[in-house]
């Protein structure tokens, strides 16, 4: 009875997927009779395959993982974009979408096999219960966590609002291990990270980018015009008369959100970007911008290979338009459309249906033709393109008659190479390093007491020489780290790799301790000295001015004539 209920089940959501796409069975091209009989066959070859796989695979495999393996596979021959979600990862994604989860509200990592807290979130749960970077979690709810993986820690972490969890951690510097019991809450996911005056006059809003890798935005949720409104309004009532606008590793989002925030750069009627399907079968549509009083204020834009989808859009409009200039490295090349489409018991689809062109007409995704969906996805790995090739696609002009092409992302205007992203060696060593600051914040470092923490102190004005990492620190560091490799030979690190990279070292290592005492956006603002990227952005806001103005009277002299 129950293999017939599941066969039920599988015959449902293949059907649905059938329909919405998975087999091209278009109205006259086939009759009735002709459309019955290919999905009776599907279906009998499908559910063959299943009973076949269920009785002889060496492990028990079931039909619910088989059916979201069977459906995840077919629309990867598709698009790389195109996916399918479990009850589950449905409910996640749709939540994340209004950009809250309920939860405790922390930054988790791994180290050596184990889960650590890195950052709690400012009015969270997690913060006011006292939890602090480094912590070990060593149980949820009296379950011994010590090998779990980040997602399953996650998983125990988050639930309903208002219930409670009991959280055991073990605490560098702290003999015994400490339990809370905390209370899950809504937790915000805002795609704003950080907003301030980088330099008089000169404001930065960071939407999405981490030079520690360890915390990004929230992507375009729900609530990211607003919060970029506000963040504006913040920086100039600071005297902000120009501003940076950091998309790098924004992987995008809600379409309307992208809209919207061009909307706040763009006169009205300028085209923001077009949306085409296949055949007609969705109304094609021009979006365009409709403020009746767009910021004028001179515009630089950070992209990097982890800038997608609706942070294209965002570039590419701006780009298209002149209104500012994009510095960085090329963006990701997504220009695919995806429609959700709930699925019966809770699980959904994430379907392309059209593709969107910037307004100067390009096509900015990339091709997918060729090569796998591991490369597709790794070729940018979220650092950006700095082979310096050209986007493939066809030549267009910008407004003011500037050369951009499509078919390979968004090019930026100046390319600039990152200067934040780890090599190989440096992640490996970083695994070590990572429990040097840990003792180094518990105390237990005798070259530098005054680096003991008692946790984090939420908006704090930073000092320029706040925990410098002196020659006595690294001295410890280096003593640490040989300790440390011949206890964790499986990470490959040498004395040499640590000697080569102590540069680097003495950066990260502060950066580390400014993200424990007082949260990943000051610890940022702490290194941003070092953000090439950023600072040629702030270098080349007066260029942006010049060619915000000639736009400007290239527009005015046309409405004339």
């Amino acid at each position: 009875m129950k293999k017939n209920w599941l066969k039920f089940l599988i015959f449902g959501a293949l059907i649905t997927v059938l329909a919405m796409g998975g087999v091209a069975l278009r109205p006259g091209v086939a009759s009735a009779q002709e459309t019955s009989t290919t999905t009776s066959k599907v279906y009998r070859d499908y559910v063959d395959a299943m009973e076949l796989i269920k009785a002889n695979y060496v492990e028990d495999a079931t039909y619910e993982n088989l059916t979201k393996s069977a459906v995840q596979g077919m629309l990867r021959t598709l698009d790389p974009h195109s996916n399918f979600f479990d009850k589950k990862s449905f409910d996640e994604m749709r939540q994340e979408q209004r950009s809250q989860y309920f939860g405790i509200g922390a930054v988790i990592r791994p180290y050596n096999g184990k889960v650590y807290i890195i950052e709690p979130y400012e009015d969270t749960p997690a913060a006011r219960a006292g939890l602090r970077y480094g912590d070990q979690i060593a149980e949820v709810d009296g379950k011994n966590a010590d090998n779990w993986n980040s997602d399953q820690v996650r998983d125990h972490l988050r639930g309903p609002q208002g219930t409670k969890v009991k959280v055991t951690v073990r605490r560098a510097g702290v003999a015994e291990p400490l339990t809370f019991t905390i209370e899950r809450d809504a937790v915000a996911l805002p795609s704003i990270l950080d907003a301030y005056m980088v330099r008089p006059g000169m404001g930065y809003v960071n939407m999405g980018f981490s030079v520690s890798g360890r915390t990004s935005g929230a992507g375009f949720h729900s609530t990211t015009a607003d919060e970029l409104t506000a963040a504006v309004a913040l920086l100039k009532e600071q005297g902000m008369s120009s501003m940076v606008l950091d998309l790098r590793n924004n992987p995008g989002g809600l379409l309307d959100q992208a809209i919207r925030v061009c909307d706040k750069f763009l006169q009205r009627g300028q085209t923001v970007l077009s949306v085409r399907s296949r055949d007609g079968r969705l109304p094609d549509r021009d979006f365009q911008a409709d403020s009746g009083s767009p910021e004028t204020f001179p515009l630089v834009v950070l992209i990097n290979g982890g800038s997608a989808s609706a942070s294209e859009i965002v570039a590419g409009a701006i780009q298209d338009h002149d209104r500012g200039l994009i510095i960085g490295e090329n963006s990701f090349g997504k220009g695919l459309v995806q429609t959700i489409f709930p699925l019966s018991g809770g699980a959904g689809l994430t379907l392309t249906t059209a593709r969107y062109y910037t307004p100067s007409g390009r096509l900015i995704q990339r091709d997918y033709s060729n090569g796998s969906f591991y490369d597709y996805i790794l070729k940018r790995n979220g650092k950006g393109d700095t082979t310096g090739d050209k986007p493939k696609g066809e030549e267009k002009q910008t407004d003011l008659g500037r050369k951009v092409f499509g078919g390979g992302g968004i090019e930026p205007d100046i390319k600039v190479a990152d200067t934040t992203t780890q090599t190989n060696a440096q992640f490996y060593i970083s695994q070590g390093m990572f429990f040097f600051v840990r003792e180094l914040l518990a105390g237990n470092v005798a070259a530098a007491p005054e680096f003991k923490t008692k946790g984090l102190e939420f908006n704090h004005k930073l000092k320029p020489n706040e925990f410098q990492v002196t020659d006595e620190i690294l001295k410890s560091y280096r003593e640490f780290m040989a300790k440390w490799i011949a206890d964790n030979p499986k990470w490959r690190v040498t004395k040499a790799m640590v000697e080569d990279n102590i540069v680097w070292a003495r950066k990260q290592i502060r950066y580390e301790v400014l993200l424990a005492r007082y949260g990943s956006s000051i610890a940022q603002r702490g290194i941003a000295d070092l953000d090439a990227q950023l600072q040629r952005a702030v270098s080349e806001l007066p260029a942006a001015a010049e060619l915000t103005e000639k736009a400007r009277r290239t527009r005015t002299s046309m409405r004339n004539n």
